[in-house]
C-alpha cells in the first residue's frame, strides 16, 4: 500500500518536516546537508521498524542511539493512501514503538540504495550463495557486493529455492541489456577460485565487469539489490551518480517502469539535472536548511507545468539554484552573469545563483494571466525579476512593464523595473566603444546613443547609425576586458545585487537577523517613474 504522507520529529538534524500527497517516484531536492539523505534513512527506519522490527540493522551508523536528537519526543508518522495511520517512536533502549499495531498492509520492506559505481565489486572473496542470502537478509550489503548477489540468484533460482525462479534471473538479464543495448550476452559465472564473476560479450569480445564502465556497474548495483531485497519502498541516494545523461534518462524509464509492474514506491535524493526535468514521473519535494532548521516545501505539479511548459524553464535550472534571477533577454543574462560570478565571485561563495531568461511570450501569458506563476514560490522561494523599462527615464514605465510588474506582485513575486529603458544603456560606455573596433564615426555615434534621452530602443537606435551591438559571446569578452571593478556598475544595478540578492544569500546561510524577512524591491532606490 502506498505512503501518502511522512512526518518526522527529532531525527538527526530534522526537528519537524512533513511530506505529504507522496507519489510512486518522489524526488527530495535541495543543497548539499539539507537534511535529504536523512529523510530517506528516517523511511528506511521506519521500514525496519514495521518490518522486522529491529532497526539496529539500520547499516549507515555508529551507534542507534546518534539517529535521535530527542529520544522522548522522536516520531515518524506515516500515513497510506487508504487514510489509515501509523506513529513509529523509540522507548529508552532505543528499540521501536508502535502505535497502533500495523497491519499486514502497512509493513513494508524497504532498501537504502547509495551510489556504488563499482568499489563493493573489487571485494574478490570467495562467499557460499548461502551466505549471501544470508547477509542480504539481514540487510549487511556492506559486506555483499551485486556480482555475489547475481550468482546467489542464480544459484536458488537453478533450484527453485527461495522465492526465485530462473524467470527472475533471466529477467534481470534482460534488464541489463535493454539498457545497454551494445551488451549482447551477459551472465553469472564463478572464477576458478569460486569467486563470483559477471561476463558480457560487446561487439564479439567477451569482457569481465570489473573492466566496465561505471555506469554499467551503478545500474546493475541498483538493480540487483532492489530485486534481490523484494523491497516495497526503495529509497536512492544521488542514483545519478556515475550515469550518463542519456543513462539517467534511461534509468528514470526503468524506475518508472519497475515502479509500476512491481507496486514498487521510490523516494530519491538527487542534484541530476536530467531526473529532474521529467515532470510527468516525478513528484517534488524542496528541501532547504536555514539555520540549521530543516523544511520540506512541497513543489506543486501545475509549477513544473508553468516551468516546462509555458515559460519554457527546465525544473532543474530553477531546483539546482539557492537564487534565481529572472531577466528578460539573452544579454541580460550574460550582462548578470558577468557581474555575479566575476566581479561578486566571493560574495556569493556557497550558494548557487542562476541567471535565466523569462522574455517574450512568457511575460505576454504573465500579464494576460494564461500563465499562472503563482505555483513557482514553492518551487523557488528566491526569485527575483527584472523587467525592461520600454520608456525613457523621464517617462512612466511603459503600460505592458507596469502590467507585468504588478502581475507578478500580486502572486508575491518581486519585481524590478529599469530606470533605465534597457540593459544596453547600463554597459560600461568603454564595452560600447571596444565593440566599434577603432571606427571612430561609430564610437561618436554609439556615445551619442548612451547619453541620449533613450527615446528610442537601442538596437534601434543603432541600426540607424550603423552601431554594433555586441551580444553572446563577443558581449562576454568584452565584459570581461571593459568592466572589472564593481565601480564600473551602475548603482541600481549594484543595489540589485547588494540589496537583494546578497540579502538572500546571508538568509539563506543563516547569516541574516530574521530568518523571516526577505528583500523587497522598494529597497531599490530608482526614480520615482521607475516604480
Amino acid at each position: 500500500m502506498k505512503i501518502d504522507r511522512v512526518d518526522i520529529h527529532n531525527f538527526k538534524g530534522l526537528e519537524a518536516v512533513t511530506l505529504d500527497n507522496c507519489g510512486r517516484i518522489n524526488a527530495l531536492v535541495g543543497r548539499n546537508n539539507s537534511g535529504k539523505s536523512s529523510i530517506l534513512h528516517a523511511i528506511d527506519m521506519a521500514g525496519l521498524a514495521l518490518g522486522v522490527n529491529d532497526w539496529n540493522r539500520f547499516q549507515p551508523k555508529v551507534e542507534i542511539q546518534d539517529m535521535f536528537s530527542d529520544v522522548g519526543a522522536f516520531s515518524i508518522t506515516l500515513g497510506y493512501e487508504d487514510h489509515s495511520e501509523i506513529s513509529i517512536t523509540a522507548n529508552p533502549g532505543y528499540s521501536p514503538i508502535k502505535t497502533p499495531e500495523p497491519t499486514d498492509e502497512q509493513r513494508f520492506q524497504s532498501i537504502l540504495i547509495w551510489p556504488d559505481v563499482g568499489a563493493g565489486m573489487l571485494q574478490r572473496q570467495h562467499r557460499t550463495p548461502r551466505w549471501i542470502i544470508q547477509q542480504v537478509e539481514n540487510r549487511n550489503y556492506a559486506l555483499v557486493n551485486s556480482l555475489q548477489i547475481l550468482f546467489a540468484i542464480k544459484y536458488f533460482a537453478k533450484r527453485n529455492e527461495r522465492g526465485l525462479t530462473l524467470d527472475d534471473y533471466h529477467d534481470i538479464l534482460e534488464q541489463i541489456k535493454f539498457y545497454f543495448p551494445e551488451i549482447e550476452q551477459v551472465d553469472s559465472n564463478r572464477t576458478p577460485d569460486d569467486i563470483a564473476t559477471l561476463t558480457y560479450t560487446e561487439y564479439g569480445k567477451t569482457l569481465d565487469i570489473l573492466y566496465s564502465g561505471s555506469g554499467l556497474k551503478h545500474f546493475i548495483d541498483v538493480l540487483l539489490k532492489t530485486v534481490v531485497s523484494q523491497a516495497d519502498v526503495v529509497l536512492l541516494d544521488e542514483p545519478e551518480m556515475g550515469l550518463h545523461p542519456d543513462l539517467q534518462r534511461r534509468f528514470i524509464g526503468y524506475l518508472d517502469k519497475m515502479s509500476k509492474e512491481k507496486n514498487i514506491q521510490v523516494f530519491m535524493a538527487t542534484h541530476s539535472q536530467v531526473l529532474l526535468n521529467y515532470a510527468d514521473t516525478l513528484t517534488y519535494y524542496r528541501v532547504v536548511n536555514s539555520k540549521g532548521t530543516r523544511a520540506v516545501i512541497p513543489v506543486p505539479n501545475d509549477a513544473i507545468q508553468t516551468l516546462l511548459s509555458d515559460m519554457g524553464l527546465r525544473p532543474s535550472d530553477v531546483f539546482n539554484q539557492d537564487i534565481c534571477l529572472l531577466v528578460e533577454g539573452s544579454s541580460d543574462v550574460v550582462f548578470f552573469e558577468h557581474i555575479i560570478r566575476n566581479l561578486y565571485k566571493e560574495d556569493f561563495e556557497n550558494v548557487a545563483v542562476g541567471v535565466l531568461q523569462y522574455g517574450g511570450s512568457s511575460a505576454d501569458g504573465i500579464i494576460s494571466g494564461s500563465i499562472d506563476v503563482s505555483n513557482i514560490v514553492p518551487a523557488q522561494k528566491y526569485t527575483y525579476w527584472v523587467r525592461d523599462r520600454d520608456q525613457k527615464p523621464t517617462s512612466r514605465p511603459s503600460r505592458n512593464a507596469t502590467r507585468f510588474k504588478n502581475a507578478l506582485n500580486r502572486q508575491g513575486l518581486p519585481c524590478h523595473i529599469l530606470g533605465r529603458r534597457e540593459i544596453e544603456y547600463y554597459y560600461p560606455e568603454s564595452v560600447l566603444v571596444a565593440a566599434q573596433q577603432g571606427d571612430t564615426q561609430r564610437e561618436e555615434a554609439v556615445r551619442r546613443i548612451l547619453h541620449s534621452d533613450q527615446s528610442h530602443k537601442f538596437c534601434k537606435a543603432a541600426k540607424a547609425e550603423g552601431v554594433c551591438v555586441p551580444s553572446g559571446k563577443y558581449l562576454r569578452e568584452l565584459l570581461k576586458d571593459h568592466l572589472n571593478d564593481k565601480a564600473q556598475i551602475d548603482q541600481e544595478i549594484r543595489n540589485i545585487v547588494e540589496e537583494v540578492l546578497l540579502t538572500w544569500k546571508r538568509e539563506i546561510l543563516g547569516e541574516g537577523e530574521d530568518p523571516e524577512q526577505r528583500a523587497s524591491p522598494s529597497v531599490l532606490p530608482t526614480t520615482p517613474s521607475a516604480r
